[in-house]
C-alpha cells in the first residue's frame, strides 16, 4: 500500500549514470483544505524518475477526485481530474563536488534543493487546477439560485414576485403573448 508523499532524496539517483530510473507508488493529497478547488481524494498512480544529463525527468500518470461548486447553484460537485506528469528537475547543488550550480530561477517548482530533495507537490498542483474546468453544472438543467431571495430553484420555485420586466421590451412581450408556444 503506498503513503502519501510528494518528497525524494535523489542524491543516490544523482550519483548514478545517465539512464538510470526509480519507479514510486504515489498517493498525494496537493490542494488546500480552504481552497476553491478541494481534493476528494488523493491522486494515485505511479511515477518514474530518469536520470538526465541535466537532472531527474518525472514521468507518470494520476487519477483523483476533485470537488468544486456549481456554477449556478453552488452545490458541491464531484469530478474527475487525470494528471499526466512529465518534469526535468535540476539540482541546485552538484551531488559530487557540493559546489552550487548555475540555475535559471524562473520556475523554482523545477528545482532539486540543496539538500538534494525533489518536491512535486507544487507541479502537481498546478496540473490539478489545469485539469480542472472552471464552470461546473452539477446537473445539465440545473436551475440555478434565485436572483432575488438566493433560494436553490433546484428544490422548487421560491416565493419571490416575478421582476419587473424593462418597459423598453413591453412591446416585444406583448407579441409574446399573442403567439401560442
Amino acid at each position: 500500500m503506498s503513503q502519501e508523499r510528494t518528497q525524494w532524496n535523489v542524491a543516490q539517483l544523482l550519483k548514478e549514470p545517465i539512464g538510470a530510473t526509480r519507479s514510486f507508488e504515489l498517493l498525494a493529497t496537493v490542494l488546500p483544505e480552504d481552497a476553491e478547488v478541494r481534493q476528494a481524494t488523493p491522486l494515485a498512480g505511479q511515477i518514474v524518475m530518469l536520470r538526465t544529463s541535466q537532472g531527474v525527468l518525472v514521468e507518470g500518470a494520476l487519477d483523483g477526485q476533485v470537488i468544486v461548486e456549481c456554477s449556478r447553484c453552488l452545490r458541491p460537485v464531484t469530478l474527475p481530474v487525470s494528471v499526466a506528469l512529465e518534469e526535468e528537475y535540476r539540482p541546485v547543488v552538484d551531488v559530487v563536488r557540493g559546489v552550487y550550480l548555475p540555475v535559471d530561477e524562473e520556475d523554482e517548482a523545477l528545482l532539486i534543493d540543496e539538500h538534494h530533495i525533489l518536491d512535486i507537490a507544487e507541479v502537481l498542483r498546478q496540473a490539478v487546477l489545469l485539469e480542472t474546468p472552471m464552470r461546473v453544472l452539477c446537473r445539465p438543467d440545473c436551475a440555478g439560485l434565485c436572483q432575488s431571495c438566493g433560494k436553490d430553484l433546484n428544490d422548487g420555485p421560491c416565493d419571490c414576485l416575478p421582476a419587473d420586466s424593462d418597459p423598453r421590451w413591453a412591446q416585444l412581450s406583448a407579441l409574446l403573448e399573442d403567439v401560442d408556444i
